[in-house]
């Protein structure tokens, strides 16, 4: 099996190995995983605008992981820039974070939480739960005051946040598992599970990355899809 991950936002590649390494440690063995990178757009998806101009390139590059033979697609980001349109132009299966991540808590408590970059990531975030139906089952959400793009020279920081906001949610709102709502959090994830569990804090934390990826294969595998049908109108764009 052969997935493509697609980064959504303009950034430095060099850390792939590294990727390659984390999403391994969920992929059963002979998977094999192709990175792609968008050529132009924004260092970070924190705007409709950001999303509509990056989501053209995601769009591009799906086509061209399907032309290449990838059996499905995962786009590395929280607010799923182009996934949809993606599956309206090609025959494997999308996804981004979102979703999975979600579901993936959704499945596992009654009441979830999402823990978002800024307040401008609330309100993505509450629009995402009303599109998708969600809004009942996620009662929660709230932000680490942090944008993007300080993310990951501020670990620890961002770690401690994590921790409290995990654990005023456990307390307050009764939340059962929550999903940390960027997929560049992913580099916390341990620091942040053993910090919950020094301070004997039982919520499950869902990691989006790792989580969308292993979706995704788990939907290959069985042959589902996801393709939302390819509109006429597109076919000379498919041409490319």
């Amino acid at each position: 099996m052969k997935l493509t991950v697609i980064h959504a936002v303009v950034r430095n590649s060099r850390d792939n190995p590294e990727y390659l390494q984390y999403l391994g440690e969920v992929l059963p063995p002979g998977t094999q995983i192709a990175f792609e990178q968008v050529e132009y757009g924004f260092p970070s998806i924190e705007s409709d605008l950001h999303g509509i101009v990056n989501g053209s390139e995601v769009i591009r590059l799906a086509r061209k992981a399907e032309n290449e033979g990838a059996d499905g697609v995962f786009v590395n980001c929280f607010d799923d820039p182009g996934v949809y349109a993606a599956r309206e132009l090609i025959q494997i299966p999308v996804f981004g974070a979102y979703q999975p991540a979600v579901l993936t808590a959704m499945s596992l408590a009654d009441r979830v939480g999402i823990i978002t970059t800024d307040k401008a990531g609330i309100l993505s975030e509450s629009r995402k739960a009303l599109l998708n139906g969600f809004e009942k089952r996620i009662v929660a959400i709230r932000d680490v005051d942090m944008n993007v793009l300080s993310l990951e020279g501020n670990l620890d920081l961002l770690a401690e946040r994590l921790t409290e906001i995990c654990t005023i949610m456990h307390q307050e709102e009764q939340v059962g598992a929550l999903t940390l709502g960027c997929t560049g959090m992913h580099k916390v994830i341990e620091m942040l599970r053993n910090k919950l569990k020094d301070a004997n804090c039982p919520v499950t934390v869902i990691e989006p990355l790792q989580t969308g990826v292993s979706y995704l294969e788990y939907v290959v595998r069985n042959g589902y899809s996801n393709q939302l049908g390819v509109v006429d109108s597109i076919d000379a764009w498919k041409r490319r």
